[in-house]
C-alpha cells in the first residue's frame, strides 16, 4: 500500500472518534481498535489499536488535521451517533469519507467509507472501529 495512503488511512481512524455534546461519551482515555476491509483484497489488514484521550470539548482529536491535508465539511448528532463527512486532498488525491459512530459510555463502536479518487483506482475502504475507556487522561 502506498506510504501516503496509509497516512490518510491513519488519519482518517484518528478522526473517526469524533465526540460531540450531547452523545454518550465518558471522557477519558480510549482503547481504539480499527479494522480495514478493502474489496478484492485477499484477507485482512491486521487490526490497529492505539490510544487516545477523548473529551466532551475535543470534537475533534489530532490536532494535525488540517496540516494532513484533511477537513470536517459535515457533523451531526443524532442520540448518540455522531455522523461526519470529511475531506482530505493528499498528493493531488482527494479523499472522501463518510463515517457513523455511536458511543455507549465507556464504549463506541462506528464504520467510516473511505472513497479515494481516480489516482488511487476509485476504491472505497471500509473501516470498522471500536474503542473503550481504558482510564483517566493523563
Amino acid at each position: 500500500m502506498p506510504k501516503n495512503i496509509v497516512l490518510v488511512l491513519f488519519l482518517i481512524l484518528t478522526l473517526t472518534a469524533i465526540p460531540a455534546w450531547g452523545v454518550d461519551l465518558n471522557p477519558g482515555k480510549y482503547e481504539i481498535t480499527s479494522r480495514v476491509k478493502m474489496a478484492g483484497m485477499p484477507g485482512e489488514m491486521p487490526p490497529q489499536t492505539i490510544t487516545q484521550c477523548l473529551t466532551k470539548q475535543d470534537k475533534v482529536p489530532g490536532a494535525s488535521a488540517g496540516a494532513q491535508g484533511c477537513k470536517i465539511t459535515e457533523m451531526k448528532t443524532e442520540g448518540n451517533s455522531v455522523i461526519y463527512k470529511m475531506e482530505c486532498q493528499q498528493n493531488g488525491t482527494t479523499v472522501k469519507c463518510d463515517g457513523k459512530i455511536t458511543y455507549k459510555g465507556d464504549s463506541f463502536e462506528g464504520t467510516t467509507q473511505t472513497h479515494m479518487g481516480p489516482a488511487a483506482g476509485n476504491m472505497t475502504i471500509t473501516t470498522i472501529i471500536s474503542g473503550k475507556r481504558i482510564g483517566n487522561c493523563e
